[in-house]
């Protein structure tokens, strides 16, 4: 009997030493990210939409066509899928505009289709308040606005 002890200890003992060796071997053969090569570009990629998404899946960016024909990068939170965007609206207008955390536009820089930058404040119901454009001769505008978006006073 002791003899069939230490053979079935040895036999043990050596599969477990052999195997450790063996998963030591085969983990060190593993390149780390550091020793992999560099993906080649292999041409642009074409499609309608990017969406990126979190580890749960939820979209927090999305680059896309918001119409078919014009480009727009929109990123958002938990709270609102639209914390910003970056736009292209045609021949009207390009814009950034920032949202808050009620998901309401509050500030807007664009440049009209006059090719006439505009910055724009807006109050939490969405309504215009401040506005600052530049004229075609280089000089500035302010406008303030009441609640309902009516003018209130002008300076250029």
């Amino acid at each position: 009997m002791p003899f069939k002890n230490t053979t079935f200890l040895a036999i043990l003992i050596g599969s477990l030493f052999f195997g450790s060796m063996g998963g030591m071997l085969l983990a060190s053969s593993n390149p780390t990210e550091s020793e992999l090569p560099a993906t080649k570009a292999v041409g642009p990629i074409s499609t309608s939409a990017l969406h990126i998404v979190n580890e749960e899946g939820k979209v927090r960016a999305m680059l896309s066509l918001w119409d078919g024909e014009h480009p727009a990068l929109i990123m958002g939170d938990d709270q609102c899928d639209r914390r910003t965007s970056l736009a292209v609206y045609g021949k009207e207008r390009t814009g950034l505009t920032l949202y808050g955390e009620d998901c309401k536009r509050r500030v807007a820089l664009e440049v009209q289709s006059d090719d006439l930058p505009m910055f724009v404040l807006r109050d939490h119901l969405d309504t215009p308040r401040v506005q600052v454009v530049l004229n075609k001769d280089g000089s500035p505008l302010v406008r303030l606005f009441d609640a309902n978006g009516k003018t209130l006073w002008e300076k250029p």
